[in-house]
Formats: C-alpha cells, sequence, structure tokens
C-alpha cells in the first residue's frame, strides 16, 4: 500500500507527494512539474530520495522506479490523456 500525503500544489504548475510503503522504510518524494510549451505541456517528474526505499529489498531498487515511472508518464499517462487503452 502507498501511503502519500500532499506537500506542495501550484494549479497547473506543480504537485508534490511523499512516497512510501506501509510495514517498509523509508520516505521519499514525487513532484510532477507542468510546463506550457504551447499547445503541449511538457511534464517533469522527480521522485527525490528513493534511496532511503531501497531497505525494503530489491523491488526497492532505483532502477525499478525509473522503469516504472517511465512507463506511468510515457505510456499510462499519455494513453490515458489520448483517450486510449493501457
Amino acid at each position: 500500500m502507498h501511503l502519500c500525503e500532499i506537500t506542495a500544489v501550484e494549479e497547473k504548475e506543480k504537485l508534490a507527494h511523499t512516497w512510501r510503503y506501509d510495514n517498509y522504510p523509508g520516505n521519499s518524494e514525487v513532484t510532477w512539474q507542468l510546463m506550457d510549451k504551447g499547445e503541449q505541456t511538457l511534464v517533469r517528474l522527480t521522485h527525490a530520495n528513493v534511496h532511503t526505499l531501497e531497505e525494503g529489498g530489491p523491488d526497492f531498487a532505483k532502477e525499478n522506479f525509473v522503469k516504472g515511472w517511465n512507463h506511468i508518464v510515457h505510456t499510462s499517462l499519455k494513453n490515458h490523456l489520448e483517450g486510449e487503452e493501457n
């Protein structure tokens, strides 16, 4: 189970939240930044302090988060916004 708490909101620009797991060590923060590029929006995702989650075992390795976030941003989110199934 993901346990998250919103830490910052800037309308149409930024959303930040903590990211941790119930009964596992570590606490990190995810920041979503949106940048208006005319007819497009650039999304920048930063997952800070992800190394603090690694004590939870190999499933919590940084490489797994990189793969997961890349899939979420480049596939799942893109498909959702374009009205397609994942």
